[in-house]
């Protein structure tokens, strides 16, 4: 049975009050952390597990997995785009790996639980942002649906400010994950598939968190122009293939209404 789409009468406005529902979440996580003494260092556990396994769940009685990017990913024929995909992330999480001085000393249970966090965080951005916020603008057009999903996802890292990161940090974290929220838009679009997201997503982070100190600025500016550039690779496909489309349309209802001969 194909995967039905993802549909809402009201998509942008959507997307705008989930986000802003999951900040608020994550807001209301943090002070249930501080006034309850649970030993989390972080309200994304306790916001973002009933999240995936709501997200698990409705998947899977919906039959909606394949529209989401899980099915297998078309790679035959298809070369070039995945080259496109493949090819920045492993230049940007590279960066990060010589860059951060190297993992910090961790014990094994350490290790599992931060391996599990960015699993988990991997897993819900991506599958939100990317699977089910891109379906559902997509009748807007994969202008609307880059640009909203991509504000969303930046916006969204504004929580930090509400754990006590300073602005600048915070700021210079919105401007990354705009970056990367524009190129895993056009990745996702440009391939269907949300695997390779996922993994990126849930290195880039366990790198970062488990590292010895952060990357560079000029780093995170190298990474910036990357995924850019990625993003705008991808968009030029994009719109070539869409384009390619409208044409084939065009001459297949040209060739059903035209006369038949006698």
């Amino acid at each position: 049975m194909p995967s039905r789409p993802i549909t809402n009468p009201h998509p942008v406005l959507t997307v705008i009050l989930t986000t802003v529902a999951l900040i608020l979440l994550l807001g209301l996580g943090g002070t249930v952390i501080y006034l309850t003494g649970l030993p989390l260092d972080s309200p994304v556990p306790l916001v973002f597990a009933p999240i995936a396994v709501g997200l698990g769940i409705w998947a899977s009685v919906t039959r909606r997995w394949g529209i989401l990017g899980f099915g297998r990913p078309r790679v035959h024929g298809n070369r070039a785009a995945w080259r496109l995909v493949l090819l920045p992330l492993l230049a940007v999480f590279l960066l990060v790996l010589v860059t951060t001085g190297g993992a910090a000393e961790q014990s094994g249970g350490d290790w599992l639980g931060l391996i599990g966090f960015v699993a988990l965080v991997g897993f819900v951005e991506e599958t939100l942002f990317r699977s089910v916020f891109l379906g559902l603008l997509a009748p807007a057009g994969p202008r609307t649906a880059v640009l909203v999903s991509t504000a969303a996802f930046a916006l969204a890292h504004a929580v930090n400010l509400l754990g006590g990161q300073d602005l600048p940090s915070t700021l210079g974290q919105i401007g990354f994950a705009a970056a990367y929220g524009l190129f895993a838009a056009c990745a996702f679009l440009r391939t269907g598939s949300i695997w390779a997201l996922v993994v990126f997503h849930a290195l880039f982070d366990l790198a970062q968190l488990s590292s010895v100190s952060q990357t560079p600025s000029l780093m995170d500016a190298v990474m910036t122009v990357i995924l850019l550039a990625g993003a705008a690779w991808l968009w030029a496909g994009i719109r070539q293939r869409d384009a390619r489309d409208a044409g084939s349309d065009d001459r297949s209802a040209a060739l059903a209404t035209a006369p038949s001969g006698v």
